[in-house]
């Protein structure tokens, strides 16, 4: 044998040594048994769904781990997986869940994520719960309680019914099933408003629920009032017997009176719009009425004596006598057609252009009808634009005092 040839074979020999070694570490995953390219994570559950040590992890339907070990807690269990580094990353979102690979209840762990976006699952991370599918034991336990106790007499009565109820609808089926999609539809494309109608009814059941006691009240005032009307019965149909009648009786009177009552009306709101100014003015006049007349018996109470005041204000402020003038005119005037006339006895007429023609801010007394309404405080003063401010009250009590502590004058108590 040449030395070519058996450098050959004993590199030949050497590789397929390493081939073999390659895949028998591979096989055995000798890079996990040395704790290499992997990464632990935990998940809590409350059983295992039969899941056991060694089965697959999938994500997406791709191999990235196995389970390591499962441990029990007071809660449940803590099942351990041990996920490829080299596999696709797997978002911390990820829920876990345990399902059946084959119908012999073959179970693995699928990772379902709820978006692809990180963060993603790192050494010691947990997931929190994992969804277990329903054991085979007990749907078969179910289903064979649900079979035993179902009474096939009704059963197939039941059957046979609905096959009768179905025969020939089928046109009837499809519109029903076309209704409902369109309807289906709408509900989609009305969801903005329906979720903005859901949020106003909080808030309108919110404000009915604070409303409660009112409109338990409200309720109540019905009631009381249904009760009245249920014992004035007799009476209330004997006003509807007789409201013919009377509305008959109110008809002819407003018939009868339209024209003179829509005269007084019309006299009556041109009243108003000259009055309207002067309220402020009239109030005190008509708020006094009740006073005088009681006033004047208090004069002489019928006892021998008199109880009468005088205030003197004589030209405080000046009087007005700008603007007068026509009718001392309309005096002179009646005097030289009758020298014997007398103004305190005779008639003359009324002179209707009189008022006071100061300007405005005179200190004389300011009279007359068109200037009464700036009486009022509110309504601003002609000469400055602003309302009328009322001034400090002069205080004359103490000096009334001291005053009468000197002369031996002693209050009355």
């Amino acid at each position: 044998m040449s030395r070519l040839v058996r450098y050959q074979l004993i590199a030949f020999a050497v590789i397929a040594v390493l081939g073999v070694v390659f895949v028998g570490a591979k096989y055995i995953h000798l890079d996990h048994m040395l704790g290499f390219g992997q990464y632990q994570v935990k998940v809590k559950a409350k059983t295992t769904a039969n899941l056991s040590k060694g089965a697959e992890v999938t994500y997406r339907g791709v191999p990235v781990g196995r389970v390591d070990s499962l441990d029990i807690t007071p809660d449940g269990v803590m099942i351990y997986l041990e996920l490829d580094s080299g596999k696709p990353k797997v978002p911390a979102s990820a829920k876990a869940v345990i399902a059946n690979r084959s119908a012999i209840g073959e179970q693995y762990l699928d990772l379902v994520p709820e978006t692809s976006k990180g963060p993603y699952l790192r050494d010691g991370s947990v997931i929190d719960g994992a969804e277990t599918p329903i054991p085979v034991e007990d749907l078969l336990a179910s289903v064979n309680h649900f079979s035993s106790t179902t009474d096939l007499t009704a059963l197939s009565t039941t059957v046979t019914e609905l096959g009768k109820a179905f025969d020939g609808q089928g046109d009837n089926l499809r519109i029903l099933v076309d209704s409902l999609n369109k309807f289906s539809q709408t509900g989609v494309e009305a969801l903005p408003q329906t979720v903005q109608l859901i949020r106003d009814a909080q808030t309108v059941l919110g404000t009915q629920a604070d409303q409660s006691p009112a409109i338990r009240t409200f309720s109540d005032g019905l009631d009381r009032l249904a009760v009245q009307l249920r014992a004035n019965d007799p009476d209330i149909r004997r006003l509807i017997g007789t409201g013919a009648d009377a509305g008959e009786q109110i008809g002819k009177l407003l018939d009868q009176s339209a024209q003179p009552l829509t005269t007084d009306l019309s006299n009556l709101r041109l009243l108003l719009q000259a009055v309207s100014p002067q309220t402020y003015t009239l109030k005190p006049l008509l708020q006094m009425l009740p006073l005088l007349s009681v006033g004047g018996s208090a004069t002489a109470p019928g006892d021998g004596t008199t109880h009468f005041g005088l205030v003197l204000e004589t030209n405080n402020p000046p009087a007005c006598t700008v603007g007068y003038e026509g009718t001392q005119r309309i005096l002179d005037q009646m005097k030289a057609q009758n020298p014997n006339f007398d103004d305190t006895r005779d008639d003359f007429p009324f002179n209707t252009d009189a008022k006071c023609d100061v300007p405005f801010g005179s200190p004389t007394d300011v009279r007359g009808g068109a200037r009464a309404q700036y009486a009022d405080p509110n309504v601003p003063q002609p000469w400055d634009s602003k309302p009328k401010t009322d001034p400090d009250k002069l205080n004359l009590s103490p000096v009334a005092i001291q005053l009468a502590t000197l002369i031996g004058v002693t209050p009355k108590r």
